[in-house]
């Protein structure tokens, strides 16, 4: 799924069971905490709960509060009482305390060291908007300024920051905003801040579908079975564009295509379903999901998407690409859903990475990631001098395959604070080529 809906996918091994029923009341927003945070249990770890408040518009102090959730997690052992790690989830609509739970993030080996500390961004999980809400007060600036209050009600002078897709889009913005307080940087699956989300999405898309080519082409069985089927797949869209085929255009094949290269395990059956719909059987294409057509944006969603540079609603084609027609028809979703939000004007000098700062900073990227390959990251090291960009081969944006190896290095690059000496080796990562769908 796209950005607003998939999120960070790290794959960490859980450290114990759940306690359902305290979960439950928790998150379904029946039991409001008080602030300070209090003891509480969530996924069978001991935590503290609370509801920060804090102005829906800052400008207005003394106007309308919304409730921010948060969770603390502490620290195992060597707790450092001024630093926590803040994770800060993906959509943009997912909420920090329900994603990074869900993705077991308490079981990590940083909880040896540090506090982990989740805030559901406003307009986002437990921290929903009240009734009337003003829709151009759910940014990601002003989210960015909530979390550094919460920081600074918890007494933490400065923030590791963890964020994947939207939530990198984030950790960037909150840099910008308050670098003192940022002590090292974690993106996965990232685009700079000035890369436009929609600029190179669709030649992001032909790159990891050339090298989905690529790999077939290399596997004697796969190119045997699936001789043509990168020609077949655009020869498709267009003449489905031109003349549906069971009620399915260019477009949707295109965007089911898109969803499927997000994730190696989905990628490897492409070859078989552009096949198989090539000679007129369109029932794998039905089963491998909806594509990433189609937008419906909660508040907060709505806030980001509509007012933001970053995503880009301004490009336009041709891009030269198989995935030209979807991702204008993507775009003119947005364009139409946004119609109706109300505008508020972002400074465009904001919305750039800074000319150097000396924030650490370690981004990793599936190298077939078709949303946000290393090249979404250009010129880091210019902006930022210790930073480095880990590559992982076999992967999309969803990156399954990291485990313990992930855990690792995250844990030392975070405790040394900086990519320098860092070893990003693994041998529990097994960098074995992905084999296709064949039949099925």
């Amino acid at each position: 799924m796209p950005r607003w809906a998939v999120w960070l996918t790290l794959g960490l091994v859980s450290a114990g069971g759940i306690a359902a029923g305290a979960d439950r009341v928790f998150f379904s927003g029946q039991m409001r905490y008080p602030w300070p945070p209090e003891p509480c249990v969530v996924h069978g770890v001991e935590a503290r709960c609370g509801t920060f408040v804090v102005p829906e518009n800052r400008a207005k102090p003394n106007g309308r509060k919304i409730g921010l959730r948060v969770v603390v997690v502490p620290a195992i052992s060597e707790a450092n009482p001024r630093l926590a790690v803040a994770f800060l989830a993906g959509g943009p609509g997912s909420a920090a305390t329900e994603e990074a739970l869900d993705e077991n993030w308490e079981s990590s080996s940083l909880l040896s060291f540090r506090d982990l500390l989740l805030v559901d961004q406003r307009g986002t999980g437990g921290s929903k908007p009240p009734h009337g809400a003003d829709v151009t007060q759910y940014g990601t600036r002003m989210a960015m300024d909530d979390l550094n209050a919460v920081r600074a009600a918890l007494g933490y002078r400065k923030l590791d920051l963890l964020g994947g897709s939207y939530g990198a889009t984030a950790a960037q913005v909150y840099l910008k905003l308050h670098p003192s307080s940022v002590r090292t940087l974690t993106l996965s699956g990232a685009s700079a801040l000035d890369v436009p989300f929609f600029a190179r999405y669709a030649v992001n898309a032909q790159r990891a579908l050339d090298q989905l080519a690529r790999l077939c082409d290399s596997q004697p069985a796969c190119r045997e079975a699936f001789p043509d089927w990168e020609r077949q797949f655009g020869a498709l869209v267009k003449a489905w564009d031109a003349h549906p085929v069971n009620g399915m255009t260019g477009v949707e094949l295109a965007a089911i295509v898109h969803g499927m290269l997000r994730n190696m395990d989905t990628a490897v059956s492409i070859p078989l379903v552009v096949s198989r719909a090539a000679h007129g059987d369109t029932g794998p294409l039905k089963h491998a999901g909806p594509g990433d057509l189609g937008v419906h944006l909660n508040i907060m969603g709505a806030s980001i998407w509509c007012n933001e540079p970053w995503t880009g609603l301004n490009a336009t084609g041709p891009w030269g690409t198989d995935f030209d027609s979807s991702t204008t028809a993507f775009i003119a979703d947005f364009r139409k859903a946004c119609r109706s939000v109300p505008r508020r004007t972002e400074p465009p000098s904001f919305w750039k990475l800074p000319i150097a700062s000396r924030v650490p900073v370690l981004a990793y990227v599936g190298s077939d990631d078709p949303q946000d390959p290393a090249t979404n990251l250009p010129d880091l090291k210019k902006h930022f001098p210790d930073s480095r960009i880990v590559v992982l081969p076999y992967e999309g944006h969803e990156l399954t395959g990291l485990g313990d190896c992930f855990n690792t290095w995250l844990a030392n690059f975070v405790r040394r604070g900086t990519t320098k000496g860092l070893d990003t080796s693994c041998d529990a990562i097994s960098v074995g080529v992905p084999s296709f769908t064949l039949t099925g």
